[in-house]
């Protein structure tokens, strides 16, 4: 019984926090996006987590960090 209750799809979702940083004016707020994942929990963590990047263009530093919420 335990294994299939490990093993069930379920739906989650995943939360990014996206900052912002650099001396350029106009840098916008920090920002969240949440959208669901169906799958089993480990895969959708790591799907959710595969979303978190970093980025600097033009002396803008963009930071995202994605979790299963």
């Amino acid at each position: 019984g335990s294994l299939f209750f490990s093993s069930c799809t379920q739906e989650y979702i995943c939360q990014c926090v996206i900052k912002y940083s650099g001396n350029p004016p106009g840098i916008p707020d920090s920002s969240v996006v949440e959208f669901k994942i169906r799958d089993k929990k480990d895969e959708a963590s790591k799907k959710c987590e595969a979303n978190s990047y970093n980025a600097t263009v033009d002396g803008v530093t963009m930071d995202e960090k994605c979790r299963l919420y």
